[in-house]
């Protein structure tokens, strides 16, 4: 990424001057390319804030009807591209906008194991809230970095609030049963965990089944996949993979967790499952409809399946599809 410097002289000759990409380039010897990169990356780094004076929703219909079929508290969509990348930066600003009507000063946030949840925080500009406590809803894994655990994404979303964070010092999936029993004996497991029960706010990804459906999924042993799919697993929550009907899957990849189990999580008072794509809407909407998470932020293509299979179809209508195409999805 350029110089903070760049960009902020990109931003202040696009937005205050009104010069156009090519213009700018002219001025400063860049490609017209680049200045769009840069003014990209000004938005990204918070140089630039752009506030909408108007309560305009473009998916109001569709975040309605996806509150009606599922009871749900609350619904935010972003749109969808054809690039996935473009879609997680989308849903992450759509997270950003749920955490911002949705964090209390003062309290804790759990959080759990995401790609689209880590999304969020870069898009997260708040005023700083020091009574305000970020903390893992389970433990970590080394093999699953890229600033994607629990206790990253704790953290960086704990700066982006000027909040606490916390850590919980174990591994998210211990290497046996007896292991993750004497990690959850440690006193301070047990005190991270304890916040985590005690959260007025739990925000997660859910993760499917199928290959590349979620960050754990691909991580287990063929073995420990057919245990999971043979005991009716069609997704997960931070490792705590649930049935078609929302009930926890037992077995040796449970009882090696280190975190939450679903009946604990499902305890907290306001649960945001923050996830999208095609490969996911079937674990997702079971955890809607099964009451284990009763908020949702996606993308519309995903809110589009969600809304077609409650209502026992499958494949979205042709004229539902095309609305949200020409909507920006």
């Amino acid at each position: 990424m350029e110089s903070r410097e760049l960009q902020g002289r990109v931003a202040r000759l696009h937005y205050q001057h009104g010069m156009t990409h090519q213009e700018i380039g002219d001025l400063l010897g860049l490609s017209r390319v680049k200045v769009t990169r840069l003014l990209a990356d000004a938005r990204r780094s918070g140089i630039v804030e752009i506030t909408i004076h108007s309560s305009a929703n473009p998916f109001a219909d569709l975040e309605a009807e996806l509150v009606g079929r599922f009871g749900l508290q609350q619904v935010w969509i972003a749109p969808s591209f054809p690039e996935e990348r473009r879609t997680t930066e989308s849903v992450g600003m759509a997270g950003a906008e749920c955490l911002r009507a949705l964090v209390p000063t003062s309290g804790t946030v759990a959080v759990g194991l995401s790609s689209s949840v880590a999304a969020i925080a870069a898009h997260v500009h708040a005023d700083p809230a020091p009574d305000l406590g970020f903390v893992p809803l389970a433990g970590s894994w080394g093999g699953i970095s890229r600033g994607m655990n629990p206790h990253e994404v704790a953290l960086r979303l704990g700066s982006a609030f000027g909040a606490r964070t916390y850590h919980l010092p174990a591994p998210i999936l211990a290497s046996s049963p007896d292991t993750a029993a004497a990690f959850r004996s440690d006193p301070g497991v047990q005190e991270t965990m304890r916040r985590a029960a005690e959260a007025d706010l739990l925000i997660a990804g859910v993760g499917g089944t199928e290959p590349r459906a979620g960050l754990l999924i691909d991580e287990l042993g063929r073995s420990e996949q057919r245990q999971l799919v043979a005991g009716g697993a069609v997704g997960d929550i931070s490792a705590r993979f649930f049935d078609d009907a929302g009930r926890a899957v037992a077995g040796d990849v449970d009882e090696r967790v280190v975190g939450l189990s679903l009946d604990q999580l499902s305890a907290i008072p306001h649960r945001v499952a923050v996830s999208f794509g095609p490969h996911k809407v079937r674990a997702l909407e079971t955890t809607l409809r099964a009451g284990l998470m009763n908020m949702v932020v996606t993308d519309a293509e995903t809110a589009t399946a969600l809304v077609a299979t409650a209502a026992g179809d499958r494949r979205p209508s042709e004229n539902r599809e095309s609305q949200y195409r020409r909507s920006g999805a």
